[in-house]
């Protein structure tokens, strides 16, 4: 006999969760339409294969790295369940002193390290980029002074990371799904003013984009602080390891820092592989990792981070059942909206890249190098979503092990079939290099999801595994019918057309994925049709 308080707590949480990612989307759609804005504006004063293009792009991967690894998701999957178990327990207190020694201890790191990286930035560069410094000696002084301004940025968003994650676990998600679009704002603003101030020239650009990374970070920060108070939140200038909160949190933290740390090695395998490649190789893969990482943003971070607290507070009362459904219902929506994705950017590469990007120092070259990078990544689209949920059931469950085995097995993958595919494949076929870099990025992303898929059927007793292939099948039959359209378009257009080719293939190809997945009775567009319909006003 079905109980009917847990179904209405299940569709309560649900709903919940499908609420909370819609508001996240929104702002998350906000956010990657600046960060493409932010992107072509480099790409229209840098290119992709001058020197400063490879300079601003290695510059940038450090003070990144070492904000995604400590402050970043290490936190967030850390701190969140340890903050939200002291408001189940009542003691607001108590949970604002975590706040406050987790705070304190992660600026001190984070300034500790952004500082040693400082010192020895030359090294770090040379170790990764000797063979293009040795052709171009300029490279390395201009690398080292653009990543010492950036390294200001993650002692920043140390704090900010933590202020996100206990707004996040107090639901409420406005401001932190703010934050990333004023982040973005400043380095747009830094751009347009080193361009202004030296007329276009490209080294200068650089510092100016330098300049307004670090002032994105700072308003990442500040505009989050209202919502900080609506929270009544405390802060105390507390430094601690003995607190128990403090230890929970560096024990469940520990796990993920390596977790992530094994994520940012692929970035770091890409880095090194690209130095001994064509110049402007790096920045090639980088903005068709960028223009990717749109939908995924848009949808799994969206519903991974309004998903994780749920799901925590589900594992922390053992309801499994409602687990594996929050689950399923968000890989169905990443399955619904991520193929159609996967079929536009993989068929529609060039005349996508030629629209946003050609400009400026931005050439046909530059053109071809970014959209072959695209269509091998957007194969691993679906699959990189996903991890972004299947992750976060993990660490509710406080299991932070797991996904870092998965990812240890994914970063061997990737090295050994990107060497593979760069150096065997692709030229055996006559096909660019850096396309075997991106395909053994896709790959390895789905041996990692479907490891990630069968552990977590193990610790919650099933997935749902017939709704998913039921979906999978309607969904990718519908993609199948609008790779088809899509085709046929590309087929009867000529090459130079590009923006009828690009708006009538987009339309056409969503026409035909609309029409085949009602005719398919695909559950997820009944969802989101309904859900339109009770925020349009008088509804």
């Amino acid at each position: 006999m079905t109980d009917h308080s847990d179904t209405s707590k299940t569709d309560l949480g649900r709903s919940q969760v499908f609420r909370a990612a819609g508001l996240v989307a929104s702002l998350a759609l906000i956010s990657r339409v600046l960060g493409l804005v932010r992107d072509i504006i480099v790409r229209q004063y840098l290119g992709v294969t001058t020197l400063e293009a490879t300079a601003f792009d290695i510059a940038g991967r450090f003070p990144e790295t070492i904000f995604l690894i400590v402050a970043g998701g290490a936190i967030g999957s850390a701190f969140i369940p340890t903050f939200t178990a002291y408001f189940s327990r009542d003691d607001e207190q108590g949970a604002w002193r975590l706040f406050s020694a987790v705070i304190n201890l992660l600026t001190i790191l984070t300034t500790v390290i952004s500082v040693g990286v400082m010192i020895f930035a030359k090294p770090f560069v040379t170790f990764f980029y000797a063979d293009n410094i040795a052709l171009e000696p300029a490279l390395l002084p201009v690398t080292v002074y653009l990543m010492r301004i950036m390294l200001l940025s993650p002692i920043i968003f140390g704090i900010s990371g933590i202020i996100m994650a206990a707004l996040n676990a107090r639901q409420h998600f406005l401001l932190p799904a703010v934050a990333p679009s004023v982040y973005n704002i400043g380095i747009i603003i830094g751009g347009l003013a080193g361009a202004a101030l030296s007329g276009g020239e490209p080294r200068q650009t650089t510092i100016g984009l330098a300049w307004g990374m670090v002032a994105g970070s700072l308003g990442h920060l500040l505009v989050q602080l209202p919502a900080l108070r609506g929270r009544a939140a405390r802060y105390t200038p507390l430094l601690t390891l003995r607190d128990p909160g403090v230890v929970q949190v560096l024990r469940l933290m520990g796990p993920r820092v390596l977790g992530l740390s094994f994520s940012e090695v692929n970035k770091f395998v890409i880095l090194f592989l690209t130095g001994t490649m064509m110049l402007g190789t790096l920045p090639a893969l980088n903005t068709a990792f960028r223009i990717l990482i749109m939908p995924q943003g848009i949808l799994g971070q969206a519903l991974g981070i309004a998903a994780f607290p749920t799901l925590a507070a589900m594992a922390a009362r053992g309801a499994h059942r409602d687990m594996r459904f929050i689950l399923s219902d968000s890989l169905r929506l990443i399955l619904f909206l991520g193929l159609p994705a996967t079929v536009l950017l993989v068929l529609l590469a060039e005349p996508y890249t030629t629209i946003l990007f050609m400009r400026g120092l931005f050439d046909a070259e530059a053109t071809t190098l970014v959209s072959t990078a695209l269509r091998f990544y957007a194969l691993g689209l679906i699959a990189l979503t996903a991890i972004e949920v299947i992750a976060r059931a993990f660490y509710a469950l406080s299991d932070t092990l797991t996904p870092v085995l998965s990812g240890g097995l994914q970063i061997l993958a990737m090295w050994s079939l990107s060497l593979w595919l760069r150096d065997a494949v692709f030229p055996a076929l006559g096909w660019r290099p850096l396309g075997g870099l991106a395909l053994g990025f896709s790959l390895s992303n789905l041996l990692e999801v479907s490891v990630l898929l069968w552990l977590v059927r193990g610790k919650l007793g099933g997935i749902n595994g017939r709704s998913l292939l039921s979906g999978l099948l309607r969904m990718g039959a519908a993609s199948l019918a609008m790779a088809g359209v899509i085709a046929g378009v590309l087929l009867w257009l000529p090459a130079e057309a590009i923006w009828p080719r690009a708006v009538m293939g987009t339309a056409a190809g969503g026409l035909v994925y609309v029409v085949a997945s009602r005719l398919l009775r695909v559950e997820e567009w009944g969802r989101l049709t309904g859900i339109l319909r009770r925020r349009l006003p008088g509804r």
